[in-house]
């Protein structure tokens, strides 16, 4: 019997999700510096500093081991979770079994992907911040769940009212995420309003998923704390960190999750059927990172904290409405109120900003539905350029008529 189908299709919720606008961009970058013009790239939050030459080097020797060029120990090196279990005790006093609370990742992003696959089925329901790192929503829907978005709004400073969420939500609820200091706007919070996420989500039985990617960049007194610093956090939770952007290791791909050890059991089952778990080398690599010291991460912090200053200070000279970011590596900025009015959306103002300047930012509708009025300019360019970038947005913008 002859095939009803004309064509091998690809799985109906990856043909519906929304095209990622990282990629979009990319074509009109490619085709925009074959023309000769000059590009400055604040869209993708990669760092622009280089790898340290002692984590460099910690990889080049760890590959060099005939044990390495293998496949990798499923559960990670056990130096390189030694290693994480120290830094973390001294960074948030907390110490954890590296045996049964560490996992090393292939990145954090792949990880909180994962973790959704682990713990939701057809119809579940993840409660997740918006606007949100995209995969924190794709991950949940590629999983077969639903999301509910809870709005971060500019009068809360883009922090989640979790006192908004419906009650019939938190019954119908299997996993929460939060992720402060935040991406894309940049929002923190202290210690107390992770003492009520813990409590929200002990009390309706909700995985409380902790994307800590930025808990080493924070500005002013903002020092991001870990929901295991909480009671109870390790009852419910499970914690993400990566190696990119305090260690400038994006590529190396790196990350680890930490938490209760039957939601690490679960997440390691789950990463046994799909993957080898993370190269050996490149876990050399981190244990050398984490080796750098306070000295170092200090370094980095104040570094992009110079930058978050200069920006916000012209943003402010703009008249823009913007919050003053308290972590993470990125402004979150309106687009011109002609935009709106001519019923334009924030790619459409990345890409004229891009095609006209050469300045290139993210639209913040990647962000979900919340973020379709804004714009995201990461911090990842030396202050030279940044300046020239600023002066070049603030230029167009103000060709814009009114904000």
């Amino acid at each position: 019997m002859k095939s009803p189908f004309n064509k091998i299709l690809p799985s109906l919720r990856l043909v519906e999700m929304p095209p990622y606008a990282f990629g979009q961009l990319d074509e009109l970058k490619l085709e925009l510096i074959k023309n000769g013009k000059e590009l400055i790239d604040l869209s993708l939050g990669s760092p622009d500093r280089g790898t340290e030459p002692t984590v460099l080097e910690a990889m080049y020797k760890g590959m060099q081991k005939s044990r390495n060029q293998q496949y990798p120990i499923f559960s990670g090196l056990p130096e390189f979770k030694e290693e994480i279990a120290n830094w973390f005790e001294s960074r948030f006093n907390t110490r954890l079994d590296p045996k049964t609370q560490i996992l090393p990742l292939l990145g954090s992003k792949e990880g909180i992907a994962h973790i959704a696959f682990a713990y939701m089925q057809e119809g579940h329901l993840a409660i997740i911040p918006s606007p949100y790192y995209p995969v924190h929503m794709r991950g949940t829907v590629l999983a077969g769940g639903h999301v509910y978005e809870l709005k971060l709004k500019a009068e809360n400073n883009y922090v989640a009212d979790l006192d908004e969420i419906p009650e019939e939500i938190l019954l119908r609820a299997r996993m929460m995420i939060i992720s402060y200091p935040n991406n894309p706007t940049g929002s923190v919070v202290d210690k107390s309003y992770l003492e009520k996420a813990v409590n929200i989500c002990k009390e309706y039985n909700i995985l409380l998923v902790n994307d800590l990617a930025y808990s080493e960049i924070w500005f002013d007194q903002n020092k991001p704390a870990s929901i295991f610093e909480v009671r109870g956090g390790m009852d419910v939770g499970v914690e993400f960190h990566t190696f990119s952007k305090t260690y400038n290791m994006a590529g190396m791909r790196l990350g680890f999750a930490v938490g209760n050890p039957e939601i690490i059991h679960t997440l390691y089952k789950l990463k046994t059927n799909i993957d080898y778990g993370v190269c050996m080398g490149i876990q050399e690599a981190g244990t050398a990172a984490l080796r750098l010291g306070d000295s170092y991460r200090e370094e980095i912090r104040l570094e992009y904290q110079r930058r978050r200053d200069y920006v916000h200070q012209v943003l402010t000279d703009m008249k823009l409405k913007v919050t003053k970011p308290g972590g993470a590596m990125y402004h979150w900025i309106p687009i011109p109120k002609s935009y709106i009015d001519e019923r334009k959306n924030s790619f459409d103002f990345a890409r004229d900003l891009l095609e006209a300047t050469g300045v290139a930012l993210v639209p913040g509708l990647t962000f979900g539905k919340f973020g379709e009025d804004y714009v995201r300019l990461a911090l990842v360019q030396p202050l030279d350029k940044i300046k020239i970038a600023m002066e070049k947005f603030q230029k167009f913008t103000q060709s814009k008529l009114v904000v």
